[in-house]
């Protein structure tokens, strides 16, 4: 399956993963990696064999053949088809704080809602973007956690 969305000076592509050429995992796996484990210095596995089952949204530059990978995130659904985590949210240093962020997080939300009517969707925020993710309609349950030594909390999207 693909779906595309040109905002302004970026391309949202979203791609199943049997659909992602080699070429175009490889740049997701290098920017994974380049922020959160060399930039957060977390060392993790993140390469994690749930990539198979997820749905991929990259976030490039530009449409053109040579645009540059800025963002990336992934959506997966569990078995039981209700509920659905927003995975991997990761954007370049220098493509932040431009609202690409917040574009790719609803362009995903209303992915699952729009074909899942009254999906759970939830996700793993780091402490310093949950403000960021209470914005878009989530909400903090439970108590922060530590994963790959950052703090991170369990949030749901409240769709009311």
């Amino acid at each position: 399956m693909k779906n595309s969305l040109q905002k302004s000076t970026h391309y949202i592509q979203s791609l199943q993963f049997e659909d992602l050429s080699c070429q175009q995992f490889y740049r997701v796996a290098k920017l994974r990696q380049d922020v959160f484990i060399v930039e957060q210095q977390s060392i993790y596995s993140d390469l994690d064999g749930l990539d198979q089952q997820a749905m991929h949204y990259l976030c490039w530059s530009s449409e053109q053949n040579d645009a540059e990978l800025i963002g990336y995130a992934r959506t997966r659904q569990s078995q039981d088809l209700i509920h659905f985590s927003i995975e991997r949210v990761v954007f370049s240093n220098l493509s932040r704080g431009k609202g690409l962020g917040a574009a790719l997080m609803r362009l995903m939300i209303n992915d699952i809602i729009l074909k899942n009517t009254g999906a759970d969707i939830t996700l793993s925020a780091q402490l310093e973007a949950q403000k960021f993710y209470e914005k878009l309609g989530f909400v903090a349950k439970g108590e922060s956690y530590d994963d790959g030594g950052i703090e991170h909390v369990t949030m749901h999207f409240n769709s009311q």
